[in-house]
């Protein structure tokens, strides 16, 4: 009886080195070869395919970029075969790599996936237009860059440029000025943010003086003390073409520098 425990406890251990032996890639290279995702045909039902679908990503996160964009390219390729089992996948791949909330978020890998969903032009003509205008967003915010110096004026009508906000760290808010409970959001970040050093704009992407005073009139004192609340009158943010407006509210972190920190959604 000992020996055959001996022997069960050697048999775990060898299986034990040999998983931890297979590398990501070689993971991802079984999981793709253990389904077949050019159709749907091998999948019970649509949340059968989801889950696999999420183990996909999840294993394509793993493997180094290179690896992971040459594994993509080669899913649609594979996808491409079926239209329908396309229009599938790709409903699935901007949640999954794109969302905030997401787990896989990569937006690396999803420019990957969102410049070949272009090419290919498989997705209806709807999808595709909305596609291409988070393409053409995309590259508004970069982490690292300048942020756009444009005009923000409050409800006096004092002028600022984000550009006067230099040699402080500047948390911009970007809001709905017709979303009564984005408000929250100046609260929430007063708690996080108002005994730092930070300085605090709150920019109403499509507001106006009116709104201004709107959104004044049901803040305490504490945010509008805290909280500098301007608008674009050169409607560039509203009009997307400054700011990527795809999520608000969102929060763009500025360093000293007037560089772009941090983005978040």
């Amino acid at each position: 009886m000992k020996v055959f425990c001996v022997w069960l406890v050697m048999v775990a251990v060898s299986l034990t080195a040999f998983s931890s032996c297979v590398n990501p890639a070689q993971e991802l290279s079984a999981y793709w070869n253990g389904h077949d995702f050019g159709s749907l045909d091998g999948f019970d039902d649509i949340d059968a395919a989801e889950e696999k679908f999420d183990g996909y990503i999840d294993l394509l996160n793993r493997v180094p970029a290179d690896v992971a964009s040459e594994n993509l390219r080669a899913f649609l390729d594979s996808a491409a075969r079926d239209t329908v089992a396309y229009m599938v996948w790709a409903s699935w791949f901007e949640p999954y790599l794109h969302s905030p909330e997401s787990p896989y978020r990569n937006d690396e890998l999803f420019s990957v996936w969102l410049d070949r969903t272009l090419e290919d032009k498989v997705v209806d003509g709807h999808m595709l237009e909305r596609l291409q205008q988070i393409k053409d967003v995309m590259g508004l915010n970069v982490i690292g860059q300048p942020a756009a110096d444009v005009l923000l004026t409050d409800v006096e009508g004092v002028e600022y440029r984000i550009s006067d906000f230099k040699g402080q760290r500047t948390l911009l808010m970007l809001l709905d000025a017709n979303c009564p409970s984005c408000l929250d959001y100046l609260t929430e970040n007063l708690k996080e943010y108002g005994r730092q050093d930070i300085r605090l704009v709150a920019i109403l992407v499509n507001g106006s003086p009116m709104h201004i005073r709107n959104v004044s009139s049901h803040l305490s004192d504490d945010i509008i003390s805290r909280w500098l609340l301007t608008w674009c009158p050169g409607r560039e943010i509203e009009e997307g073409r400054i700011y990527d407006l795809t999520m608000v509210p969102s929060r763009i972190m500025l360093d000293h520098k007037n560089t772009i920190e941090k983005l978040y959604y």
